[in-house]
């Protein structure tokens, strides 16, 4: 049988028929019957000309149908690129024209009729197009090396990259999550975060191999609701990001954490300071992990619940499989304690698509020499344990001194009125960039009261030069910090 991921559910069918892979609010699908639906789209699929090779577009509003169409993709030897179904129409007829997408399948077309190639399925698109019962399931037979996924990076640096995330590359991303001491095979996962974030792929991914069940929210679920999800089914383990961890810590309760059970909170995708780290394990749950990764290489790091009191400020240790170096610009490994440009080595690593029309690479996820660089700034200790500094593109450069905005951002998140930070380059004819910080704060204080915080822990050439109070940060659909957008709100000095 062919190595691929196809195969694998296949398999699971037959194991466990009758066990709850996709617990969704419109319907739950056992291994059986989310097989049986993945087969019926494929071959309304191959009714739309879709044949083996092709690149099949998701946009649909619910996750479970979504990954309903990322196997039947699977089924027909084809790869899956899965999109906000936010998306409007340009971004998805620049997608389908730069990757070559044979059409989208979606349930709420984007406006701009014509643009892009779609199929639209309808609420009851199961029963229009005909019966699951007796079908006889195919054998796929795509190779191991063939593109399951493309995944495409957030963008906040840039210009978005799509990633091509082999069958194989996803099965060793699997075998690397379930490395760490604190992984707990199958389960009740519940998923907070979007199908088009990669992490979630991922980690849904690898629980169904596992043959747990998935825990599904709605889309534009609350912090409230996705709490009352989690304890009124039972989740025994969760994916979020940030943003929603600091949501849930306003609503945990004084005495004891809000998830007892759960023995697994990881978060990602954004970087999250020392205290809410400890926080979110002593309120949200006590199994709390964090992970450091990429789109290109996946899982990089994970900072274990037994190693936040004493490394709260690093993102943990490599994973077991994953090498980390910390280089300098020439590609020079550099000795323990140095800041400097990270590179990882993993059986996970994706590789590169190119964008037709010469599109411009945004500088990170390069692959040099089999080295992945996930384009940002690190320091590895003497025990291991991985700090990231900032992004290669955000170092500040005052007067030809590097300034790295985590060290920054540390000091002024200390503030106790402070709640979010985020520091940015100050274009200036002078010095070249001058240092800019943006606060939301959560109690009433003044620019010049944090601007003095900082002058007594600073040194003078790391101090901001002005201080800027906004209601919020502005994220992307994951969640993840647009410092450009804070950029664009700076005033020319």
């Amino acid at each position: 049988m062919t190595r691929n991921l196809a195969n694998a559910f296949l398999g699971l069918a037959h194991r466990w028929p009758d066990r709850i892979a996709i617990e969704a609010p419109e319907q739950k699908l056992t291994f059986s019957t989310l097989a049986q639906r993945a087969d019926l789209l494929a071959r309304l699929l191959e009714k739309e000309g879709a044949i083996p090779g092709d690149r099949i577009g998701i946009a649909l509003t619910r996750s479970d149908e979504a990954f309903i169409g990322v196997l039947a993709s699977w089924f027909i030897d084809a790869s899956a690129l899965i999109i906000d179904f936010r998306a409007r129409a340009a971004e998805r007829a620049k997608l389908a024209s730069a990757l070559g997408v044979r059409l989208f399948l979606e349930d709420r077309p984007a406006p701009g009729d014509g643009m892009y190639p779609a199929v639209t399925l309808s609420e009851d698109w199961v029963a229009t197009t005909g019966s699951a019962n007796g079908l006889t399931w195919r054998t796929p037979r795509a190779a191991g090396d063939a593109i399951a996924i493309i995944g495409v990076s957030s963008g906040t640096s840039g210009v978005p990259q799509p990633v091509a995330l082999s069958h194989e590359c996803l099965f060793a991303r699997y075998a690397i999550a379930r490395s760490s001491p604190q992984w707990q095979p199958g389960g009740r996962f519940l998923v907070a975060t979007p199908l088009a974030f990669s992490a979630t792929r991922k980690h849904m991914l690898s629980r169904l191999l596992d043959g747990g069940t998935v825990i599904l929210t709605p889309s534009f679920t609350t912090p409230s609701d996705i709490a009352t999800w989690a304890i009124k089914l039972g989740a025994t383990s969760m994916l979020t990001v940030p943003t929603i961890a600091r949501r849930l810590l306003e609503i945990a309760p004084a005495a004891g954490p809000l998830f007892p059970e759960m023995s697994w909170l990881m978060c990602c995708g954004a970087p999250m300071l020392p205290q809410e780290k400890i926080d979110v394990r002593d309120k949200l749950s006590g199994g709390f992990v964090q992970n450091y990764g990429s789109t290109m290489a996946g899982m990089i790091t994970l900072l274990e619940t037994n190693d936040i009191d004493a490394h709260a400020h690093t993102v943990g240790r490599p994973l077991p499989h994953v090498l980390t170096e910390i280089v300098d610009s020439a590609g020079r490994v550099l000795p323990p304690g140095e800041t400097g440009i990270i590179r990882v080595r993993t059986p996970g690593a994706g590789a590169e698509i190119s964008l037709a029309g010469n599109a411009p690479r945004r500088e990170s996820d390069l692959v040099i020499d089999g080295w992945i660089y996930p384009g940002d700034l690190g320091v590895l200790d003497k025990e291991g344990f991985l700090s990231i500094v900032g992004r290669t593109s955000d170092v500040i450069i005052r007067g030809g001194v590097n300034i790295y905005p985590a060290e920054v951002e540390e000091v002024l998140a200390s503030h106790p009125a402070v709640a979010e930070v985020a520091v940015v380059g100050w274009p200036d004819r002078l010095v070249g960039e001058e240092i800019a910080a943006f606060v939301v704060a959560k109690a009433q204080v003044r620019p010049e009261e944090i601007a003095a915080w900082c002058r007594s822990r600073l040194q003078p050439d790391k101090q901001p030069r002005q201080v800027f109070l906004i209601p919020s940060m502005p994220r992307n659909a994951n969640g993840k910090l647009v410092r450009r957008d804070l950029v664009a709100q700076l005033p020319e000095r």
